[in-house]
């Protein structure tokens, strides 16, 4: 007997735990586009591997979220003109990106032990300024992980002269 295609089929442990929770959220967390338990189609290794991804994806949201509010410095009003948001943040600490395959229209992440984060970059510069981290070596740190008395190479007492705006 042919299995109905489960809509449950396209998601995969592996790929969550490689690519973090932004692979599935915005299905995961959209109402309207909520992955269903559908009667015929799935079964209980569906169920089982549904839960895992739910709690997997809440568990890395909810500690990028953390990070991201104690890292935030506070300024006083109006003393600062532009914000990061979250994806910044993350995009920073992950060193890999989400990109859309020109062929297939999927999105992909291209990922590598090599990548240094450039703190040239308008996105990273904003990071350094509205957040407790800096470059260290090529790589992002947040400062509160630091022996005291450590120095970035960058951070935001500590930016390269030649950061675009």
């Amino acid at each position: 007997m042919l299995k109905y295609k489960c809509e449950h089929d396209d998601f995969s442990l592996e790929s969550l735990k490689e690519y973090g929770y932004r692979l599935y959220f915005d299905i995961l967390f959209d109402p309207d586009r909520f992955p269903l338990m559908i009667n015929g189609h799935c079964n209980e290794e569906c169920k089982t591997k549904m839960k895992e991804i739910y709690k997997i994806s809440i568990e890395q949201f909810l500690t990028s979220t953390q990070r991201y509010f104690e890292d935030a410095r506070i300024f006083e009003y109006a003393k600062k003109a532009e914000d990061s948001d979250l994806i910044y943040y993350e995009r920073f600490f992950e060193l890999k990106e989400l990109t859309e395959d020109p062929i297939d229209g999927k999105y992909k992440f291209i990922n590598s032990n090599e990548i240094k984060v450039d703190p040239i970059d308008r996105e990273y510069k904003l990071v350094l300024i509205n957040f407790k981290v800096g470059i260290l070596n090529g790589k992002p740190v947040r400062l509160c992980d630091l022996p005291d008395g450590t120095k970035c190479d960058y951070d935001a007492d500590h930016l390269p002269d030649n950061c675009t705006h």
